[in-house]
């Protein structure tokens, strides 16, 4: 399903951005590592922190037909955030549905990176969060980084990255499995990236504690080279040779003559 009639281009975030304002929202409402994250509770609480500072937060439950083909809203009127949400929406919050809990964790979002005068986010029945404008550049997407933002505002990583598959996140966060699908790939992608940059550590180490060692051999004599006069001459048995680059010295300890 394509939604570009709910979306909108705003002012470009990546992804690693938009969870980090999400991280910075769960600190905001005082829950951290909380999980599952009570939405219903932050909706209600009556303050939300935007990119713009903090203002009055006013969540509206209506009934369904009043927003028809549309789950949620939020919009900037006169300085406070509205966010407005279905009736059947709402409900199911408190059950834990997991689409609506990502739904209006998405309406968060929105309000707290997307809200101005005069603009409306809508929230589509049914909506993935694709649209024409997060194909061609996502990182200028509304839609995607509330996307993003959803999903790093119900998930904990480092929990995450302890579990086995999707499904074991999408159980633990009550998540959709269409986000814990993502998260779970993201995760794996940074875990062979780490493990990767760390076999090149390691082999970066390795390369220079042989450099190291084949030093600590080069014990050089204090005597110079009669060839090239550099203190690079190495003893060979009863003979000496030169290591000095493009010399080749060999011959006679100088100290013997």
């Amino acid at each position: 399903m394509d939604d570009e009639n709910d979306d909108r281009k705003v002012t470009r975030r990546s992804n690693d951005e938009c969870r980090r304002i999400a991280e910075r929202t769960k600190h905001y409402y005082g829950i951290g590592r909380t999980w599952p994250v009570n939405i219903g509770r932050v909706l209600r609480s009556g303050k939300i922190l935007t990119l713009r500072g903090e203002k009055p937060l006013v969540y509206r439950v209506v009934p369904d037909h009043v927003l028809g083909s549309k789950d949620a809203k939020t919009e900037l009127i006169n300085g406070s955030v509205i966010i407005t949400a279905k009736q059947s929406v709402d409900s199911t919050i408190i059950w834990g549905d997991r689409r609506t809990r990502m739904t209006m964790s998405h309406e968060l979002g929105h309000g707290v990176m997307h809200a101005e005068e005069g603009t409306v986010d809508h929230r589509a029945t049914g909506a993935t969060g694709t649209t024409t404008i997060s194909k061609m550049n996502a990182s200028e997407s509304a839609e995607h980084q509330a996307k993003v933002f959803a999903s790093a505002f119900l998930i904990d990583d480092q929990r995450a990255a302890e579990l086995a598959n999707p499904t074991e996140i999408a159980l633990e966060f009550l998540v959709s499995i269409s986000a814990a699908e993502i998260c779970f790939e993201r995760l794996q992608a940074k875990r062979e990236r780490d493990a990767a940059s760390a076999r090149i550590l390691e082999g970066s180490k390795a390369f220079q504690a042989l450099v190291n060692k084949s030093e600590e051999r080069n014990h050089y004599l204090q005597a110079l080279c009669p060839s090239c006069r550099r203190q690079t001459l190495l003893p060979l048995a009863t003979k000496v040779g030169c290591n000095g680059e493009g010399c080749g010295y060999i011959g006679d300890h100088p100290e013997d003559n």
